[in-house]
């Protein structure tokens, strides 16, 4: 405390004051307030000429010196004391605020930077697919921050002030939110996975504490919706795969046996008449063979390892031959749109074309059933890039393409559904063997194109295939081959080599066999062969392995890969001429015809 005169001498100070500004009492009343205190000399006067009328002072901050130079600042709280003859004095009280405004401003600094680094992860947690949340004892909603809006669609400040029972209440996920947080009000870090709102959620729950006692739940989730999707795609192409191998050897080693089977129905049907006994049963074998040989097709398309040739294959005209053909098949309430421009061309296997178009129009038929209803079949040019839709059943590198929608506006099918459509066996219809589908799967992997499956409850189902478009014919050259007769057969299988020799012979032939493809090839280096037939697999030697070893011993002799099944996935081979099995006799009298010309 001191009293000075309006000049700016001390009459009085206490000892509080003088230590405070670092001087004596005797000191501290020589010096003079205006040039040795205020740090700006001009400041006291103002201050005075301002508060004279008042009377008092209360709490006005100034800024001081001690005698050693430092800077204090100090709050005033006084009066002004006039004498008898008006000269004014002051009494005044100073509190030294140095220290408190010091910590004052390291505080608002460090709520500053608390300030910018909350913004800043809520800019990082807003370009997340993240959102967090804080609640207290009572499960009150405290605090929400991320991404809400992008995620959930409402609005981050929905639900602030909302306890967790309203909000399960009114908006219940799969998961009941109260009972998990009050886990971890009992100290537990809980992370678990729920869907809500249609999205797959990874949460995370955690206690907050403050000063030790647990105050609250903090949480945080992720969406993981597209990785859980993600996931399952590749679990289904995983089980696709295994499906795929299974479809395939059975196929394979069904075929062997169909080959046998229809090879000597064929031989015992040349040497019976018509009427004569056994004759109407060898022809019901021959039919069986057939169909049975019409499913093996099938599981082997699914597998995506049935032949597969280069050839230039026009949709449109394709489409319009279908559609004549199902005509009758078609209800009269349903109406069928096509959309193909007659200048798009695919290249691939004409036959397992005409399969996967003709499998979608009939599915896209039995899915609208009695109900009226349309089909729409479009064609367009289209070019894909390295992006991956979700709906992406089959992703398509990056390249041009036909793509050939089949779309109905029937019931559609729900997520479950389409994960198992393409499964063999796997049917939604009361007849039907399951395979159609599988076969479309099987023929455009094979054919290196992409599937796209469109479909909710309700609203319709759209199947978009990806052919490699083509511009030009990609033919096969003819194969002008010698004139001559003597056959290798070339399988591992006894029962194939015997019937295979039987119906050569049959149809006059010379018939060589070999059980393996070194063996073949050293029945070609000894004597005169002048055509083969060979399978694809084979142990020690694929058929692969052995056209390329017989083109570089004979380059224009003429072979027939005899197959059904690329076990290997060597794909496409150097043959000239592809024979799939099982096959009937004629179809082998054609092709030796062919290739063998009298």
């Amino acid at each position: 405390m001191y009293r000075s005169t309006e000049a700016g001498q001390f009459v009085y100070v206490n000892a509080a004051l003088a230590k405070m500004l670092g001087y004596t009492i005797d000191e501290l009343m020589a010096v003079n307030l205006n040039t040795d205190i205020y740090v700006d000399a001009a400041h006291r006067p103002r201050m005075i000429a301002e508060y004279r009328a008042r009377g008092v002072i209360d709490g006005v901050r100034v800024h001081w010196k001690s005698r050693d130079g430092r800077t204090l600042i100090v709050r005033l709280y006084g009066h002004i004391v006039e004498d008898e003859s008006g000269a004014a004095s002051f009494d005044a009280s100073v509190l030294d605020v140095t220290a408190i405004e010091a910590a004052n401003a390291r505080l608002v600094s460090q709520a500053a930077e608390v300030a910018r680094t909350a913004t800043i992860l809520d800019i990082v947690v807003n370009q997340m697919p993240a959102i967090y949340w804080l609640v207290d004892r009572d499960l009150r909603i405290l605090r929400t921050g991320g991404a809400v809006r992008e995620i959930l669609g409402y609005a981050p400040d929905k639900y602030l002030g909302v306890t967790l029972h309203e909000v399960y209440r009114d908006d219940p996920g799969d998961t009941n939110p109260v009972e998990v947080h009050q886990r971890a009000l009992a100290g537990e870090t809980v992370m678990y996975t729920a869907e809500y709102r249609g999205k797959q959620l990874a949460m995370t729950l955690s206690p907050h504490r403050a000063d030790g006692a647990i105050q609250g739940v903090i949480g945080t989730c992720i969406d993981v919706t597209a990785s859980r999707v993600l996931e399952r795609r590749m679990v289904d192409a995983q089980h696709a795969e295994s499906l795929g191998v299974l479809a395939g050897g059975l196929a394979h080693d069904f075929n062997n046996l169909l080959v046998a089977i229809l090879g000597n129905a064929d031989l015992g049907l040349r040497d019976t008449t018509p009427g004569a006994p056994g004759h109407t049963a060898l022809e019901n074998i021959r039919f069986a063979s057939l169909r049975a040989a019409e499913l093996t097709d099938q599981l082997l398309a699914y597998a995506g390892r049935g032949g597969v040739s280069a050839t230039r294959v026009v949709p449109r005209g394709v489409v319009d031959e279908l559609l004549r053909i199902s005509a009758p098949t078609m209800p009269p309430n349903v109406e069928v749109v096509v959309d193909i421009p007659e200048a798009l061309a695919i290249r691939g296997d004409a036959p397992q074309f005409r399969q996967v178009v003709l499998n979608l129009i009939n599915n896209a038929r039995d899915a609208l059933g009695e109900d009226r209803g349309t089909i729409a079949i479009t064609g367009r040019l289209v070019r894909r890039d390295s992006s991956v839709d979700p709906d992406d059943v089959i992703t398509a590198s990056p390249g041009t393409y036909v793509e050939l929608e089949i779309a109905d506006n029937g019931p559609g099918f729900d997520s479950e559904t389409r994960r198992r459509i393409f499964e063999p066996f796997f049917t939604t219809k009361p007849t039907g063997h399951g395979l159609g589908l599988a076969a479309v799967l099987g023929i455009v992997r094979s054919h290196e194109g992409g599937l796209r499956v469109v479909s909710t409850p309700g609203h319709g189902t759209r199947f978009l295939v990806q052919w490699p478009s083509i511009s030009a014919s990609c033919e096969q050259p003819a194969v002008v081959p010698p004139a001559a007769r003597t056959v290798l057969v070339i399988d591992d299988e006894q029962l194939v080599r015997d019937v295979l020799a039987r119906m050569l012979e049959e149809l006059g032939y010379a018939a060589v066999t070999a059980a393996d493809g070194q063996a073949g090839l050293e029945v070609v280096e000894r004597q005169a062969i002048d055509a083969v037939l060979v399978d694809m697999t084979m142990p020690r030697m694929s058929g692969a392995e052995v056209i390329t070893a017989l083109r570089a011993q004979r380059p224009t002799l003429p072979i027939v890969l005899c197959t059904g099944f690329d076990r290997d996935r060597r794909g496409p081979v150097q043959a000239d001429a592809y024979l799939p099995k099982p096959f009937r006799i004629e179809a082998l009298e054609q092709m030796l015809a062919k290739l063998l010309p009298l």
